[in-house]
């Protein structure tokens, strides 16, 4: 089951330039972009703990993206 919003993201894939889209291709785009959000987060927990915090800040999430 999707967390994220799907008519947002079918929004942007139409702001992109897709005319018309199939209702699985947004589902499967936001499942890939769940799994990315799960990876650099998880990252940037792993940072945040690693400098003795509880907050994952700005610079967690930018150092887990590069």
């Amino acid at each position: 089951m999707a967390r994220l919003a799907i008519a947002p993201v079918r929004d942007l894939m139409k702001e992109t330039g897709a005319k018309l889209v199939a209702k699985d291709a947004v589902m499967k785009l936001v499942e890939y972009l769940e799994g990315q959000i799960e990876a650099i987060t998880s990252k940037a927990v792993g940072l945040a703990k690693h400098a003795g915090r509880k907050k994952v800040m700005m610079s967690d999430i930018n150092l887990a993206i590069k």
